[in-house]
């Protein structure tokens, strides 16, 4: 049998004394990671092995090891590594207990609980098998944890393909309510900042339930025994508001077709729901599911109820596109359907394979080996499917338990520990099932789009000031650079000449001396919030980090605004008119993939935020 052998511990370990310098590297080590005694020695069912580059050392570098995949449990399942194929004992283990994985071209990324590894494969093939059979590990011990069950941590994708979309919805309900106890109690708010900002909710049906606490639909300080109150209370205002308009009745009733509904309005002269109609028919035309008359039907209601109900403000092209990024996302993560309604649902949007399976939808099949019946076990030959291991890293489980009522008292982002009874994940389920159930999607959708109007306002009405009823204020760049209330063109001008000439003096001086006007390149940008630049899934990972960062005030978007035109700044500089200058700024999808553009923008953000704190030292000193 390969085994991973090496001491457990030595005796400066046991004594806690420093070992001499002469000391072997494991001596060194296991000072570190010195493991109470005793300790069980193992035998881990190997999973997958071969050569990877790995990045160690200080400062890192790129090193050849023999690379492991091993465990049979969350608490030991690893990526353990040698620096020759030969060795007997593993340099280290790289944990993947709540790791998230991700893979780029031949490189690996595998985000643990305390370092991030990067691992990189001789090619794009085997880094992607690598990736796969750490996703298939993670979730099969997951699964056959009893104790606990992890939250699943799936491999993360910056293009949610429809395969990514249909693995959603078809998720089931224990997967949710894992995940939802994994984002709303264990994590805390700024992780989960961090998290969304690199991408982290492409794979998760919680990112509905998240925007929801970031845009006060759900008041971030308030107890989950409160939540399906505060919901249902906020679905029926909008139920009251719906019901005043006789002009739905039918259609709602059943009397009335969609299609007939849509024909209607065709020939309203009703200029604002003509307007409306107008818009949603054009909108994302594109995808199946926005061609669908009873789709536009909702589109139509949610636009008018809110056009008549905050008539300051009213319809404005741009509010459909904002309202069929939140609407398909809410669709996507609703509440799962019956097993044998899921292919009606399906069929019609995504590919299906004969055998009724979505297609190249991930499965993680069991990969333990087995034995067969009246195989001889006590055969000496090495047996190349276990590795032998003696732990050496000090797993502290915490065995709290957290119950129902404890559960209930507690507010999103707890940042806390230990274990579940089960009458607190039936708690959970409970929430889950109330906040994304399918028949509320459209009341749903209406109350993001009210909040998030709240705060845009003054972009699509220059002359409306922005109340700001929120309860935690936004950490401002510098009291120059902060976002306006309204109006936008002050918005478009601080863009352009406050941050954009910080951030690249040359570019903005070149804007400025071609006379291209700010308003002419960024109102697309800012007034949809990018979502038409993108794919709907991929405007929900740029959302993620508008939403997590500056959820009062959409600020965000600034930043972005200004990445996108340093991303095109060689072209710009190139260019002799303004004409040259807007036809580079087209088609920015083309160039740059959503995570870039939030990772530049975001580098621009904490730079602004270094910038303003200095200032403000410098100011009081």
């Amino acid at each position: 049998m390969e085994v991973l052998r090496f001491p457990l511990s030595s005796p400066s370990a046991r004594t806690g004394q420093t070992p001499p310098a002469s000391a072997n590297v494991w001596e060194r080590l296991l000072q570190t990671f010195a493991v109470p005694a005793p300790t069980a020695n193992r035998f881990l069912p190997k999973l997958k092995a071969g050569p990877l580059l790995l990045e160690v050392g200080q400062p890192p570098e790129w090193k050849p090891f023999e690379v492991v995949l091993a465990g049979a449990t969350a608490a030991d399942l690893g990526l353990y590594y040698y620096p020759h194929k030969e060795d007997a004992a593993p340099m280290g283990c790289i944990r993947l207990q709540s790791a998230h994985i991700d893979s780029l071209e031949e490189v690996l990324m595998v985000v643990a609980q305390n370092k991030t590894w990067f691992l990189c494969a001789d090619h794009v093939r085997d880094a992607s098998d690598w990736c796969d059979a750490i996703c298939s590990a993670i979730e099969r011990v997951s699964n056959e944890d009893g104790r606990q069950q992890e939250p699943l941590r799936r491999r993360l994708n910056s293009s949610a393909s429809a395969v990514t979309l249909c693995e959603l919805q078809s998720r089931g309900a224990k997967a949710r309510v894992d995940e939802f106890l994994e984002v709303f109690v264990r994590s805390t708010r700024e992780d989960m900042c961090l998290q969304a900002a690199k991408g982290a909710l492409s794979w998760s049906c919680m990112r509905s339930l998240t925007w929801k606490v970031w845009l006060e639909y759900i008041p971030g300080d308030v107890p989950f025994s409160q939540w399906v109150v505060i919901a249902r209370d906020k679905r029926q205002r909008y139920e009251k508001e719906l019901n005043k308009h006789k002009l739905f009745q039918d259609l709602l009733v059943g009397k009335q077709r969609p299609d007939e509904f849509l024909t209607m309005c065709e020939t309203s002269t009703d200029n604002l729901l003509y307007s409306i109609y107008k818009d949603v028919r054009r909108t994302r035309g594109d995808m199946p599911y926005f061609r669908d008359p009873v789709v536009q039907c909702l589109l139509i209601r949610v636009l008018y109820v809110y056009s008549t109900t905050h008539s300051e403000i009213s319809y404005n092209q741009g509010m459909g596109e904002l309202l069929a990024t939140l609407v398909y996302l809410l669709h996507v993560e609703q509440w799962p359907i019956e097993e044998d309604d899921i292919e009606e649902v399906i069929t019609g949007e995504f590919d299906v394979e004969a055998n009724g399976q979505l297609s190249g939808s991930y499965f993680f099949p069991a990969t333990s080996p087995t034995k067969e019946q009246g195989e001889d076990t006590s055969t000496e030959e090495e047996d190349t499917s276990y590795v032998y291991v003696e732990s050496f890293i000090n797993i502290q489980n915490d065995d709290s338990f957290l119950d129902r009522d404890t559960f209930l008292r507690l507010a999103p982002f707890a940042g806390g520990s230990g274990r579940y009874y089960e009458c607190c994940r039936d708690a959970a389920d409970e929430i889950v099932r109330e906040l994304t159930a399918s028949e509320f999607i459209e009341h749903d959708a209406y109350l993001l789009l009210e909040e998030m109007m709240l705060r845009m306002a003054g972009t699509y009405c220059p002359h409306i000031r922005i109340s700001r009823r929120n309860s935690r204020a936004e950490k401002p760049l510098s009291s120059a650079d902060q976002l306006p209330s309204s109006p936008l063109d002050d918005q478009m001008n601080r863009i352009h000449h406050h941050i954009l000439s910080r951030c690249d003096p040359p570019t903005a001086r070149h804007l400025a001396k071609l006379g291209v006007e700010p308003q002419i390149f960024l109102l697309r940008w800012v007034r949809v919030l990018m979502a038409r630049e993108f794919e709907t899934p991929q405007v929900w990972q740029i959302w993620d980090a508008i939403f997590s960062l500056t959820p009062t005030d959409f600020s965000f978007i600034n930043l972005l605004c200004v990445a996108v035109v340093r991303e095109f700044r060689e072209e710009i500089l190139a260019a002799e008119d303004a004409t040259n200058v807007l036809l580079s700024l087209r088609d920015i999808s083309d160039r740059i993939e959503p995570p870039r553009l939030v990772d530049n923008a975001r580098e621009l953000y904490d730079a602004l935020l270094i910038a303003a704190a200095v200032e403000a030292s410098m100011g009081s000193a």
